[in-house]
């Protein structure tokens, strides 16, 4: 990626990118290391990509895997990152699912395996780094949510929900850990991932049509936020929500429906 800002207080910084292979994960573990950083890229289903980026930045990257489903692989990540970074100062916790449905066709097992990745946990993972986080000068957790959980969105409220779970927990951690630890979030719209590429595909006209910056995100932007959110430039900021959205929600706030929602799904699920 092209960095447009040196933030220099970042070289030499330890950073747990949690989801670190993949989309937007992967966007803002690649930009750490480019600012001098080291950084473990954690991984489940995409070794590949993490392996690849690690191999780029030899003795600073080092791609580590976990199922983060499970609160023992949050507790495992943790410490195999300290082991491989020396300690930890950064957690991005970027790990997530995301899928469509209306609520009559959500089981059990569905929203229970969103609720785990989303949300429990990035809870695990900055209970077990706090420690570290606390104990080597100014921590830093930056969380990403996303718009969804801003303002809701049909035939996606199991994953809005748990978007808006992070948003109410990165305000309670942001008031409970500061000032030794600054707790931020950043709340993505559509952004051009490999998770939205194929709903993108067909959808994405309509988006921007609607969107005032008439472009949806580009993994970059995220990226450029969470540097800045991770250096001392963003020092005073604290539990605050910097939105990547091209301003969607000045033309689709809360209770109003999106323009591109899918349309309701008729007859009762079974």
């Amino acid at each position: 990626m092209t960095l447009p800002v040196r933030y220099l207080d970042l070289e030499g910084r330890r950073a747990l990118v949690a989801g670190g292979s993949s989309g937007i994960g992967l966007g803002i573990a690649e930009a750490f290391l480019e600012q001098g950083m080291k950084v473990a890229i954690h991984h489940r289903s995409h070794g590949a990509e993490a392996l690849a980026l690690a191999a780029r930045f030899p003795g600073r990257g080092f791609a580590v895997g976990a199922d983060l489903l499970a609160e023992r692989g949050a507790v495992e990540l943790v410490a195999e990152s300290v082991r491989l970074l020396g300690g930890l100062d950064q957690i991005v916790h970027s790990a997530g699912i995301w899928n469509d449905g209306p609520i009559g066709t959500i089981e059990a097992s569905r929203l229970e395996e969103i609720f785990r990745l989303n949300v429990f946990s990035a809870f695990y993972l900055v209970r077990e780094a706090l420690p570290w986080l606390r104990g080597g000068g100014p921590g830093n957790v930056i969380l990403i949510g996303s718009t969804a959980g801003q303002r809701g969105e049909p035939f996606h409220s199991h994953y809005a929900a748990t978007k808006g779970a992070i948003q109410s927990l990165t305000m309670s951690l942001a008031v409970e850990l500061a000032p030794e630890v600054r707790v931020n979030l950043i709340s993505p719209g559509w952004v051009r991932t490999p998770m939205a590429e194929e709903e993108l595909a067909t959808i994405g006209p309509r988006i921007t049509g609607v969107l005032p910056n008439r472009r949806v995100a580009e993994i970059d932007d995220c990226a450029h936020a969470a540097l800045f959110l991770a250096s001392r430039a963003s020092a005073h900021l604290v539990g605050q929500d910097l939105c990547v959205s091209g301003g969607a929600l000045l033309v689709v706030p809360r209770g109003q429906i999106v323009p591109y929602a899918p349309l309701p799904v008729t007859g009762a699920a079974t």
